[in-house]
């Protein structure tokens, strides 16, 4: 549909306080800025672009193109920088297991920077519920973000973290079948600048006749609050052999941001990475 933006223009002396409208269409006019469309430096060669899942199950498929006209792209799989004597790209291919995309373009005897891309295959067939939702903002990827092998960085918004904010983070983890493990954990991030901070507590159960929970472990991270440069941590446990296929895992907050912070009162955050039984 339609949406309709107004602006207030600062120069009411001259415009007496009109108003600048923009209209949007319901589809993007792409011949609006046709010269962006191709890269045209003669002495630069752009980088590739790299497509591809950044975690799989089974297999991704990887595409690669460059916006420098006639531009021939070569790329390797093993690790080693790219040269025009690697693998020459001509058409998408799959992939079905691990691996650390490096591409370069060339161009009349000039080559582009290298850039690089990974992409990870899952280790497990888990399936994540969740007790309540994460935010739209820091989603993760999606529900599988806390197994999905993919880990995040001391950035907050790098994308890898799932955040909850005054809540609790509550799921249930199926690992599809009766699995024996011996160790549990997690993996958190604290931002105190941004308001996160690591669980107070986490609290680790397991499914023991289809009906009732017991507790396997509890975990009480002790990270100093007023910690505030940005830090991940893996807490993780031993825990006496347990069986089950479903293991549900809470991690609490302390409650109101405290006095000396400039948040106080507020609500803080819970960020999660990975959620660890082995």
């Amino acid at each position: 549909g339609k949406a309709l933006q107004s602006a207030q223009l600062p120069h009411a002396e001259i415009l007496a306080g009109g108003t600048l409208e923009f209209e949007m269409g319901p589809k993007p006019n792409e011949k609006l800025f046709p010269e962006i469309a191709e890269w045209r430096s003669p002495d630069i060669v752009a980088v590739p672009n790299i497509t591809a899942d950044r975690v799989f199950r089974d297999q991704t498929t990887v595409t690669m193109n460059t916006i420098t006209a006639g531009a021939k792209i070569y790329y390797t799989l093993d690790g080693t920088e790219p040269s025009a004597r690697s693998t020459r790209y001509t058409t998408p291919f799959t992939l079905s297991e691990t691996s650390s995309i490096k591409a370069i373009a060339i161009s009349n005897g000039i080559q582009s920077f290298p850039v690089e891309a990974s992409v990870l295959k899952r280790t497990n067939d888990w399936q994540v519920t969740l007790a309540s939702p994460y935010s739209t903002q820091y989603t993760g990827g999606g529900d599988d973000a806390v197994i999905d092998g993919l880990r995040g960085t001391v950035n907050f918004a790098s994308g890898e973290w799932q955040g909850y904010q005054g809540k609790t983070f509550e799921a249930v983890i199926d690992m599809q079948r009766e699995t024996n493990f011996t160790e549990v954990g997690g993996s958190f991030l604290q931002s105190a600048r941004s308001w996160i901070w690591m669980p107070d507590r986490i609290v680790f159960e397991a499914l023991l006749d289809g009906e009732n929970w017991y507790k396997v472990a509890e975990i009480k991270p002790a990270f100093p609050q007023q910690e505030m440069e940005p830090a991940r941590r893996d807490f993780t446990t031993k825990v006496e052999p347990a069986r089950a296929r479903y293991v549900r895992v809470k991690a609490y907050n302390f409650g109101k941001i405290p006095a000396w912070h400039l948040g106080a009162g507020g609500d803080p955050w819970i960020f999660v990475d990975e959620i660890f039984i082995k």
